[in-house]
């Protein structure tokens, strides 16, 4: 009998020991298979987060570009120049009020004409606002000086962009306007006359026109001193990074630059530590990798684009969404590894069970995939073409352009580029309606494609702007064949307007000169259908290629814009 109870001890004991080494076993093999599962979604989630910021960060860098071409073309027009270095004369009372300046200033005929210049040139630009700033600080000439809130009179030396400017430097700057209480991107550039500084070039781009940066869940822009200055997630607009410059500023220095005093802090830290003491089985080197923002429990990806050449940078907080069902899969693997281990019967279920989790896995991993494909596929058609019209996107369209000036110069063949403006647009678009609108620039492309050689190229730059690409095609060539499209364009209806809805279109031509820089070929461009604008609309003007930056050979009709 003692005997019988011994060898019952034994086995039980023995029994024990087994299922205890089972229960181990099945921790380390379930521990492998989890994290296998969570290396791959966590490498698929990583390239989709980066594909998206990117993309984010290759558009700012665009549209920034765009934007400061406007000003530091004006900042070498001596229409510009002339009236900065000028101001000297009239502009040194110190005892006026900003009243009497902007009244004794706006009256100046002289600066009539630049505030008629740079209001023409603010329209067609996309900015919201120019303006100029003579040496001492002070706003002589701007694009609404015809309203009661102008800039005109305004000592603006204090806010950083202007007063960097004024020591020569090129500035492209996050802040919010004094007099509009509205957040934009600030852009200076400083003016010279004869190598001597007289002053700046300001343009506004307001934030409302650049939340298609922010068009991804997760997405946030921050300036150079650390602020969230554009947020998909509005609420985390205005908090500040850690340890970011902006705590360093005076309290002046902040509500001078940002209009308010205090910025919370964005809390993006890491919490693979804390994740590991509930989730054991966490490598170190994955969980170093994941991040929370403002102490929610959602682990997440975050990765970032620094050095934009204006001190923006993007960001993305990605969550990974899988994480619970990982988490769940870890402890309900444990077990059914432990009863394979236990058992034939209860192998052969956990067998199945294993191939069936591996099968989910493989599709799980198959389906990211997939979808990282797509939204590749997605990005890059976002990039290449106008969602409305077709034609080329502006990023793509500058690429195209600077591939097609490397062959021409490594060819030896002409190239001719023109900008095209619709007349009128606002009109449109208030007389019939955004759709009518939408329908004109769909009919221009339409009538450019019928018009335009395969080889040619066409793309959307802004709203009713667009590029005109003609490659081996001399300037001679280039305007016969642009002018029959204007004239095309004009009287050919389109039929989804009004009968009474009359099209027209203005054409600026360039070609390319030997050392040319893609910005100078813009800027002739440019001021070209400035000349078509200002000589009566529905037409096109051609500009010569000169060897040295067009904006330095302003003629006197230029000065009417």
């Amino acid at each position: 009998m003692k005997k019988l109870i011994l060898h019952r001890v034994i086995a039980t004991l023995g029994l024990a020991v087994l299922a205890f080494a089972c229960w181990i076993a099945a921790g380390l093999l379930s521990d492998r298979m989890v994290q296998q599962e969570m290396t791959a979604t966590v490498r698929t989630e990583r390239q989709m987060a980066a594909s998206i910021v990117d993309n984010m960060a290759q558009i700012i860098a665009s549209d920034l570009a765009m934007s400061r071409a406007i000003p530091a073309t004006l900042a070498q027009m001596d229409l510009t120049q002339r009236a900065l270095a000028e101001s000297r004369n009239y502009a040194s009372n110190p005892g006026e009020t900003e009243l009497e300046r902007r009244s004794d200033w706006t009256a100046h005929p002289a600066l009539a004409k630049v505030n008629h210049f740079l209001h023409e040139a603010q329209g067609f630009s996309g900015l919201d606002s120019i303006w100029l700033v003579n040496d001492r600080g002070y706003c002589i000439a701007s694009s609404n000086a015809a309203d009661d809130d102008s800039f005109i009179g305004y000592d603006m030396s204090a806010r950083a962009y202007v007063s960097r400017a004024l020591l020569g430097g090129f500035v492209e700057m996050y802040g919010v306007g004094r007099l509009s209480g509205e957040p934009g991107i600030f852009i200076a550039a400083p003016a010279y006359e004869d190598g001597i500084l007289v002053g700046a070039v300001i343009a506004k781009v307001s934030i409302d026109r650049l939340r298609h940066w922010v068009s991804r869940a997760g997405t946030f822009v921050t300036d150079e001193n650390g602020v969230v200055v554009m947020a998909h997630d509005g609420r985390l607009e205005y908090e500040a990074m850690p340890d970011a410059p902006v705590a360093r500023m005076t309290e002046r220095e902040r509500v001078e630059h940002y209009r308010r005093e205090s910025f919370p802090e964005l809390r993006v830290s890491h919490i693979g530590e804390q994740m590991r003491a509930s989730e054991q089985w966490l490598a170190p080197a994955l969980a170093q990798s994941f991040y929370a923002a403002n102490g929610s429990n959602t682990p997440s990806l975050y990765d970032e684009r620094t050095g934009l050449n204006s001190g923006l940078s993007a960001h993305i907080v990605h969550p990974l969404t899988s994480w619970p069902e990982i988490s769940r899969n870890h402890s309900r693997d444990r077990f059914l590894v432990f009863l394979t281990m236990l058992g034939i019967v209860t192998l052969a279920i956990v067998i199945a069970t294993s191939y069936s989790r591996e099968r989910r896995l493989h599709r799980a991993t198959r389906d990211l995939a997939e979808q990282l494909q797509s939204a590749n596929t997605l990005l890059s058609a976002e990039a290449r073409h106008d969602a409305l019209t077709g034609a080329l996107s502006r990023r793509y369209f500058l690429d195209t352009l600077r591939h097609e000036v490397e062959l021409a110069r490594s060819v030896g063949t002409p190239l001719s580029v023109a900008i095209a403006d619709l007349d009128h647009f606002k009109q449109i678009n208030d007389r019939f309606g955004h759709a009518s609108g939408d329908r004109a620039l769909e009919h221009f492309v339409e009538v450019c494609r019928a018009q335009l050689r395969p080889s040619d190229a066409i793309g959307r730059l802004g709203g009713e702007e667009f590029g005109i690409l003609l490659p081996q095609t001399s300037l001679a060539d280039a305007q016969a064949v642009l002018e029959r499209l204007r004239k095309r364009f004009h009287h050919e209806h389109c039929a989804h307007l009004p009968e009474d809805a009359a099209l027209s279109v203005s054409i600026g031509i360039t070609e390319l000169a030997p050392d040319d820089a893609l910005e100078w070929i813009l800027s002739r461009a440019d001021l070209a259908l400035y000349e078509a604008k200002s000589r009566g609309r529905d037409r096109s003007e051609v500009r010569p290629a000169d060897p040295t930056p067009p904006a330095r050979h302003t003629e006197d009709s230029l000065a009417g814009k």
